[in-house]
Parts: C-alpha cells; structure tokens; sequence
C-alpha cells in the first residue's frame, strides 16, 4: 500500500507538467507513494502528458474532468480517488526537492495525531528569474504567501492552508461531510474555507521549512492584479458563508465607510473608461519597474494590490449600480493618491524612469 497520496489538480500546464513529474521520479527514500493528477478541462496537451507518462518512482493515476470547473472540483475528485493514509496536496506549477515527499511522511510520523497537518515551504526557484513583484508578493507585502513571516515548527491557524505544499491525514479529511467547496469558482479562498470548517475539528498546522517546493508560476503586476481581483470577488464569498469570520474583514468595513464618507465621489462616478485608464496607467507604470527596484516601490506594491483586491470585493459585495459608485470613488480615494505621491517622490528624487513623462501625467491626475 502506498503511505502517501499526491493530490495535484492541473490546468493548462502543459509547459511545465514534463518538469514535475520528473522531479517526483527523483524523490528519496524507500516509502511508496501514488500521484492522483486530475485534469481541469485543459485547453492545451496537458491529459495528453499526464496519460503518456510512465513513472518509476511512483504509481500515477489520471482523471479528466469533462469541464473546467476550478480547483476545488478537481481536488475533490482527486481526493475521492485516493488511497492513502497520508494526503499531500500540491499544484501543478510546484516542483519538490528530492526529500519532500519523505519528509512529509516522517514529519507525520513524528505527528501522529489525526488533527495535525504539515505545512511545506514554497519559494521561487534559483533558474527561473524574480521580478521586483514576485520579490514583493513572497516577501514583505505577502500577497500571495506569507512565508515570510512563518518560524520553523510553529503552529498556525486555518489561514495558512496552503494548498502549493501541505498534507493532511486522509481519514481525518474524508470523515468531513464536505471537501473544498466548489462555489469558489476562482483559485482563492477554497483552501482557507476548508480549513476553517477542519479547524472546527481541531485541525492546527505545522510548518516546516525544510519541506520545499519550488514555484514555476511567475506574475507581473498585469497577472497578479487580476489574481488580487479575483481574490477579493472569493473573500466575498467566505464572508457569506461563515458570518463568524467578520473579524477579518474589518479592513474592508472601514474603507467601505471612509468612502461612504466621500458623497460627492459616490454620487458622481467617474465613467468606466477613466478608471480603466487609470489602472493602466498605474501598472504600466509598475511593469517599467518589473527589474528595477527602488526603496519606495514596496510601498506602490502594497497600495496597488490592496486597490484590486477591494475593487473585486467591492464587485462581490454590492449589487452592480451601486458597486459600480464604490469602485469609481475607491480608485479616486485609494489608488489616485498613491499613484500620484509615487510620481512626484520619483520626480523629485530625479528617476530617470517617469520623469520624462511625470509631470505631464501628474497634471492629468490632477483633473480627475
């Protein structure tokens, strides 16, 4: 019997899947493990990959959802079809080091009880190139993974369910009524939903750093702002399904109500496409600092991902007309600010990226 099942949903990964499957082949250690990869309604050669490939290492099962239907389903079917004691749940874009696998069994050896869960460390690999975003979001502005701030064999709650590198018991998840749920359409949330109704059970989770899997998925501002919209629309959701977890939302209650308190800006809208233009005029300017890093850009990072992702919880939140009011006056009250402080700081500091161009910009900023 196998002690360990990988749990890996796959999307059009086609590019890189070659690249995981090998790494898994190259794992150390005696113990046997199986790989249940399910494919998500790929668009590329992604099934064809998975179908054709002949591990050595390790038993690798394959289903194909008929439909894209998100993470979440294929996860679930992945689970269904597992047949080890031990779930390990990973993404398609992770590749393991060699003892990551071993080192998830051990650690549940060393951590017998039902409720535990090992949380694994993900970080960008040395070979593939880190922009200045990707050095923000896995560092201080921890907007995808908050790794940064993790110690070595402490525990954390629910929120830390990471589902790039964790393992859990199986028997412990599959007694539950429900897996991840699958009104979570988008790839945020689900893990953290779940987590919540396993820590009602008495899940904790354990990190280990020594446990890691490397990250092939680079972002720039352009795919991260969308990730970070669509993050927001999937907070809405967890907010209406568990109403006890208010508490984490009081950051969005109160920039709801410091815009309530700008009238003029909600009663008057600005038209969609001088916010469209807005916004891309911020991450155009970001993306002519995807390999140039200054000491003020963290805090840019930090003002523009926090706008895009209340804009998609406003979006979930608010029925369109009215969303529509709050998205327009938050970009006035949000993102117009840190743009325009970013610009003249760089002016002033003579940067030679905006300042051909700043103060032609900034006095367009001015009239919105």
């Amino acid at each position: 019997m196998n002690s360990l099942s990988i749990i890996m949903p796959c999307f059009n990964r086609a590019d890189n899947l070659i690249r995981v499957l090998q790494a898994y082949d190259q794992q150390r250690g005696e113990e046997p493990f199986e790989l249940v990869a399910v494919d998500d309604g790929s668009q590329d050669e992604t099934y064809d990959i998975l179908a054709s490939y002949h591990p050595t290492r390790f038993t690798l099962r394959t289903y194909q959802m008929e439909s894209n239907q998100g993470p979440a389903a294929a996860r679930n079917r992945a689970i269904e079809k597992a047949q080890s004691p031990l779930l390990l749940i990973v993404g398609d874009d992770i590749v393991p080091a060699e003892d990551l696998v071993q080192g998830h069994i051990t650690a549940h050896y060393l951590h017998p009880k039902p409720e535990t869960a090992i949380l694994g460390k993900v970080t960008w690999p040395d070979d593939m190139p880190k922009n200045t975003l990707m050095a923000h979001i896995d560092g201080v502005g921890a907007q995808q993974f908050s790794y940064h701030y993790l110690k070595d064999g402490e525990e954390y709650d629910f929120r830390h369910f990471y589902t790039a590198n964790i393992s859990i018991k199986s028997g412990f998840l599959k007694a539950q009524e429900r897996w991840f749920d699958t009104d979570f359409h988008f790839a945020a949330f689900e893990d953290a939903e779940l987590a919540y109704r396993l820590s009602k059970h008495g899940m904790h989770i354990l990190y280990s750093s020594t446990l890691v899997g490397y990250h092939y998925h680079p972002h720039n501002i352009w795919t991260f702002s969308k990730r970070q919209h669509n993050s927001g629309v999937m907070a809405t959701i967890l907010l209406r399904k568990h109403p006890a977890l208010n508490y984490m939302f009081r950051a969005q209650y109160y920039r709801f109500l410091n815009l309530l308190k700008r009238p003029k800006a909600v009663l008057q809208p600005h038209p969609p496409g001088t916010i469209g233009w807005l916004e891309d005029m911020t991450c155009g300017l970001l993306s002519l600092y995807e390999w140039d890093y200054k000491p003020s850009l963290d805090r840019l990072y930090l003002a523009v991902l926090d706008y895009f992702y209340y804009d998609g919880v406003f979006e979930g939140l608010l029925k369109p007309g009215l969303a529509w009011r709050m998205r327009s006056a938050h970009a006035s009250g949000y993102l117009l600010p840190a743009l325009t402080g970013f610009l003249q700081e760089a002016s002033a500091q003579k940067d030679p990226i905006p300042e051909k161009y700043a103060p032609r910009l900034l006095d367009r900023l001015s009239l919105l």
